[in-house]
């Protein structure tokens, strides 16, 4: 059973909240050029390979998942946010439509509570928080109890870097300890909730009353149609799925679950998997895996 919060637990969360929307406040005042900076400025302090390096290997060490080696490659994602946030306006008029009449303003929306994985304990926090100052919003995140020293490393990291460009760092904050009730009452007294991570913490946001974007259940699901159908075009996808599943380990949300392949190219494909390293179990190895990995029916 959850413990209730504390007296002090929730004046603590209160002053992240007071400071929250008094940085929000600022931020809302920033014109488009100041909020490019600002997110060219963030960006460029976490994807630094040596500040990187050393958040990849200490969230292995950490939180006991994933892959050193490959983890460090992720700081590489945060260059592809950072290029599709430029490639946006977010402040004022950001899309006309005069034969309708319409024009669009970008608004912030506020506070954001943003729940982290235990499997990206510093790409969500990083990532999220230039999409939040692209958006001239503000973010606290709520690192998952395994990886609350790393991500709250990288948050710290990140809250240098503001300060350095004149910005407030309570842009983004870090519940340094968190739990499951704390997590809860923080995304009450926001105004929006990203969660990413398992079923029930997603479940959990779109309970609280708060709108909320829920991700990272996982186990996706990967279509092979019938255009896979050339010795190269299965190659390929082969190695693309082999490269999904084996990066962190396979402990990302995003790596490829489970595979549906259509019956005209199937032989060719899972001969392609195999070549490409995969392991094709027999029937009975087969029926020993369903044992374990799926409820009777």
């Amino acid at each position: 059973m959850a413990k209730e919060v504390t007296p002090e637990q929730i004046e603590m969360l209160d002053g992240m909240v007071a400071k929250a929307r008094a940085a929000a406040e600022i931020i809302a005042t920033y014109d488009q050029e100041r909020v490019d900076r600002l997110c060219q400025a963030v960006a460029a302090s976490v994807i630094d390979m040596k500040v990187w390096a050393n958040l990849a290997d200490e969230a292995v060490d950490e939180t006991g998942l994933g892959d050193k080696v490959t983890k460090r490659n992720k700081r590489n994602k945060l260059k592809l946010i950072l290029r599709d946030c430029l490639r946006q306006k977010s402040v004022g008029v950001i899309e006309e439509i005069p034969e309708k009449g319409i024009v669009k303003y970008a608004k912030p929306v506020g506070v954001i509570a943003s729940l982290v994985p235990t499997t990206n304990p510093c790409l969500t926090p990083a990532g999220q928080v230039i999409y939040a100052i692209k958006a001239r919003d503000v973010i606290i995140c709520s690192p998952h109890p395994r990886a609350k020293k790393t991500t709250n490393k990288c948050i710290n990291i990140i809250r240098e870097t503001l300060v350095r460009e004149g910005a407030p760092a309570d842009i983004i904050q870090g519940i340094e300890e968190p739990s499951i009730t704390l997590t809860q009452e923080l995304m009450k007294r926001c105004d929006l909730v990203i969660a990413t991570g398992g079923r029930p913490m997603v479940k959990s946001a779109y309970s609280s009353g708060v709108p909320a974007y829920g991700s990272g259940a996982g186990n996706a699901t990967v279509i092979i149609d019938n255009t896979c159908n050339t010795p190269e075009r299965q190659a390929e996808a082969a190695m693309n799925t082999r490269i999904s599943k084996c990066s962190d380990f396979g402990s990302g949300c995003s790596c490829d679950g489970n595979l549906i392949i259509h019956e005209d190219v199937y032989d060719g494909f899972v001969a392609a998997l195999v070549k490409e390293g995969a392991y094709l179990a027999n029937e009975e190895e087969a029926e020993k895996l369903k044992a374990v990995m799926w409820d009777e029916a």
